[in-house]
C-alpha cells in the first residue's frame, strides 16, 4: 500500500510540474505571439517636418498621399508622399498660417488658410474657396466645411448652405462621401444630409447627451463620438448605419480598469468598415485605436514595433493604410504613416499579459470634436 500511495504522490509532482509547465509555455507563448504580432503588423514611417519638430496628419488618399500640418511659427499646410517627402503647400495671398485637412484620389487638398477655406492642386497651386474652413473633399472635387453654417461647394454651384438642424442656431460639415452624403454636427447632434431628406439627426448613445459625427464612407456607415456636456462622465466612439442606429465602440483593453471619465472617439472610416481614432482609458494613457467588426477595439501600439507610441489615429485608406499622430512634448509632435505588411492578419486584441479579450467595440480629436476642430485651426491640447 505504501509503494501504491507513493507512486500516486510523485505521478500527481509530475503532473502538475507538467501542468505549470505547459501553462508557463502557454503564457509565453501568447506573449511572444503578441511581440511578434506587433513587431510585424504595419511598417512605420516617420513623416518628418518642415524644419519645426511639430506635425500633425489628417488626411489620406488611396494612393497613400497623406495631408497635415507643420510648424509651430508659422504653420504650414503639407502634401507628403514616399517619393518625394513632405512639400509646403503655402498659403492663400496674404496669409501666414495654413492647414490641410483632406485629399481625394485625385490629389486635390482641401483645408484653411488664415480662417479662410482652400483648394490646391499640383497645376493650380492654392486657391480660396470664398468660404471659412474647408474639412473635406470627396473623388467628385465637392468640398464641405463651416464653422458657424455647413456647407457644400462646387465648382459647377459655388457655396450652398446646408442650414441646421431644428432650433439649432449653427452647423459644421466635416465629411463627404462619394454619393455626396454629408456628416457633421449642428448643436452638438451629429447629423446626416442629402439633397433628397436634408439634414437628419443621428441622435445619441444612451445616457449621452452630445454626438459629434466626424466621416462617413460610400456605405453610408458614420463615426464620431457620443458624450456628456458634463466632460467628467466621459463618451464613446460610435458607429452608426441606417440598419443599426449608433453603436457604441467601447474602449481598447487595457491593464487598468475603466472609468466613467475614460473617452474613445472614432476619426475615420474606410470603405471596408475599418475604424481609427484615438481613446484614454484608466490609466494606460492616450492610446490610438484600430476597429473592426471582427476584432473589435485594437489599440494599434500592439500591433507596431515597441518603442513608439500612438496617442491618436487620424485617417485610413482603403488601402488599410494609417495615419497615426504622436505627442512626444510641447513642442514637439509626430506624425507616422502605418502601411499593413502583406499576408498579416489583425490580431485579436491582446493584453499586455497575453491573454485574448474580446474586443468590444483622442487623444487629438479630429474634425472640431474629430474634424470639426478642424475650425479652430490647431489640434487640441492633451
Amino acid at each position: 500500500m505504501a509503494s501504491i500511495t507513493s507512486l500516486k504522490t510523485k505521478v500527481k509532482t509530475k503532473v502538475k510540474k507538467l501542468t505549470v509547465l505547459f501553462g508557463s509555455a502557454a503564457v509565453m507563448t501568447l506573449g511572444m505571439n503578441a511581440s511578434a504580432m506587433a513587431a510585424t503588423m504595419y511598417d512605420v514611417t516617420d513623416l518628418g517636418n518642415l524644419g519645426q519638430p511639430f506635425t500633425f496628419g489628417y488626411g489620406i488618399n488611396d494612393a497613400g498621399q497623406v495631408v497635415g500640418s507643420s510648424g509651430i511659427v508659422p504653420n504650414r499646410a503639407f502634401l507628403w508622399n514616399s517619393s518625394s517627402g513632405m512639400t509646403d503647400l503655402g498659403t492663400l495671398p496674404g496669409g501666414t498660417n495654413s492647414y490641410a485637412y483632406d485629399i481625394n484620389n485625385a490629389g486635390q487638398v482641401v483645408g484653411s488658410s488664415d480662417g479662410a477655406g482652400f483648394l490646391w492642386t499640383s497645376s493650380t497651386g492654392m486657391t480660396p474657396l470664398g468660404t471659412s474652413t474647408a474639412n473635406a473633399i470627396n473623388n467628385a472635387g465637392q468640398v464641405v466645411g463651416g464653422e458657424n453654417r455647413a456647407f457644400l461647394w462646387s465648382s459647377s454651384t459655388g457655396s450652398t448652405d446646408l442650414g441646421t438642424l431644428p432650433g439649432a442656431s449653427s452647423s459644421s460639415a466635416s465629411d463627404i462621401n462619394d454619393n455626396s452624403q454629408v456628416v457633421g454636427t449642428s448643436s452638438s447632434r451629429a447629423f446626416l444630409w442629402n439633397s433628397s431628406t436634408g439634414m437628419t439627426s443621428l441622435g445619441t448613445l444612451p445616457n449621452k447627451n452630445t454626438s459629434f459625427a466626424s466621416a462617413i464612407n460610400n456605405a453610408g456607415q458614420v463615426v464620431g463620438n457620443s458624450g456628456n456636456s458634463n466632460a467628467s462622465q466621459g463618451s464613446r466612439a460610435f458607429l452608426w448605419s441606417s440598419d443599426t442606429g449608433m453603436i457604441d465602440l467601447g474602449l481598447p483593453p487595457g491593464r487598468f480598469p475603466a472609468s466613467e471619465s475614460d473617452w474613445s472617439f472614432a476619426n475615420d472610416i474606410n470603405d471596408l468598415g475599418q475604424v481609427v481614432g484615438g481613446s484614454n482609458s484608466g490609466l494606460n494613457g492616450p492610446r490610438a485605436f484600430l476597429w473592426s467588426s471582427s476584432t473589435g477595439m485594437v489599440d494599434l501600439n500592439t500591433l507596431i514595433d515597441p518603442g513608439i507610441r500612438l496617442d491618436s489615429a487620424t485617417a485610413i485608406n482603403n488601402q488599410g493604410q494609417i495615419v497615426a499622430n504622436r505627442r512626444v512634448s510641447s513642442f514637439d509632435h509626430r506624425t507616422y504613416l502605418l502601411t499593413p505588411k502583406s499576408s498579416t492578419p489583425v490580431p485579436e486584441p491582446l493584453t499586455t499579459g497575453g491573454s485574448i479579450l474580446a474586443g468590444t467595440g483622442l487623444l487629438y480629436l479630429r474634425r472640431r470634436y474629430g474634424r470639426l476642430h478642424r475650425s479652430q485651426n490647431k489640434p487640441l491640447q492633451e
